[in-house]
């Protein structure tokens, strides 16, 4: 495993670090325990969640119990962590809609200081844990002044509930505003921005990276295998993959050919197709570390061992010659 320090925080993190999205659906609540202990051998020290993953509307699997009767991840991953200390970093956000409202609640973040007072405090139970190491504001608000998100994360930080806080899923323009208010008032400003990035999604070197280099941002990039495009054809052809794991449709006919050429043009070059969208993601100039939602020993071992690969120009404009866009923009499951 390589290491990182997030921006200019000081904040160091694993390159690979293990998000929690569907834990207690896949993995299973009993094989949570074993993975992240597997993780940890592996030299992840990163683990990422939200108040917001597992046991909400929308997480509804075939064979799983229903939203009402699962644990969330939170938890799960508490329990995994039981006496880990400051041997790893822990990241969880809120601002996500959540609860029975969720399924049709305006898919906009929640930042008022009220509620993210109260869930941090209910995330910071689940977890078992004094202080949550990085707290993400999960989406921007539109309605709540931007002042006030601002000042609650900060106080967050001042009171040690949390060690340092993030956002996630702000446009560049988002971002300098919140980095410009946080410097106007003079409280801590967010050490890390976790976006959506991959081969086949790379709207974020357009604007928004130039923004994070500026102000000294971390750069936490999520769904590396394009929620299974770049996985290899058989893993786009699921039934779960894409949207379809959220309730949404899979991929086109066009979008699977291109998870085919993609996972031909790995194989030329000696990796598995999810091998190389990680390899090429992680020596991405801005990226930090690279969430992966591994979901099996064999997945999390293949994605760890990421780290310890580099590819040179030649296998970079291979991969990068695959035209894997994809057709459809995903507002959940973020």
């Amino acid at each position: 495993m390589q290491y990182a320090t997030l921006g200019t925080s000081g904040v160091e993190v694993s390159r690979v670090a293990l998000g929690t999205a569907t834990f207690g659906l896949s993995p299973r609540d009993e094989d949570v325990a074993a993975l992240v202990g597997l993780a940890r051998d592996l030299g992840v020290t990163y683990f990422d969640t939200a108040n917001s993953y597992g046991n909400q509307p929308g997480y509804a699997w075939p064979g799983v119990p229903e939203w009402r009767d699962r644990v969330s991840a939170e938890e799960l991953l508490g329990r995994a962590l039981r006496g880990a200390g400051d041997e790893v970093v822990v990241a969880s956000k809120v601002g996500e809609p959540i609860g029975e409202s969720r399924p049709t609640s305006e898919w906009r973040g929640l930042l008022t200081r009220e509620h993210v007072e109260e869930q941090v405090g209910i995330s910071l139970q689940r977890l078992g844990r004094t202080r949550i190491d990085i707290y993400y504001a999960h989406l921007p608000d539109p309605v709540t002044p931007i002042e006030e998100t601002v000042s609650v994360f900060s106080d967050l930080v001042d009171r040690g509930d949390i060690g340092s806080w993030g956002i996630s899923n702000y446009t560049a323009e988002q971002t300098a505003e919140v980095v410009a208010r946080a410097a106007a008032l003079g409280v801590h400003p967010p050490i890390v921005h976790q976006a959506r990035y991959n081969l086949a999604n790379r709207e974020v070197e357009r604007d928004l990276v130039p923004v994070l280099e500026r102000a000294g941002i971390g750069l936490a990039a999520y769904s590396p295998l394009g929620m299974g495009l770049l996985a290899g054809r058989a893993a786009a052809e699921r039934n779960w993959s894409g949207h379809a794991r959220w309730g949404g449709g899979g991929f086109s006919a066009d979008e699977i050919e291109a998870a085919g050429r993609f996972e031909a043009a790995a194989a030329s070059i000696g990796l598995a197709a999810s091998q190389a969208a990680i390899v090429w993601l992680l020596g991405r100039p801005a990226v930090t570390t690279v969430v992966v939602g591994a979901t099996s020993e064999k997945h999390l071992r293949s994605a760890c061992g990421s780290a310890n690969y580099q590819l040179d120009e030649c296998a970079l404009a291979v991969l990068g010659a695959v035209d894997i866009a994809q057709e459809r923009a995903d507002s959940s499951a973020v």
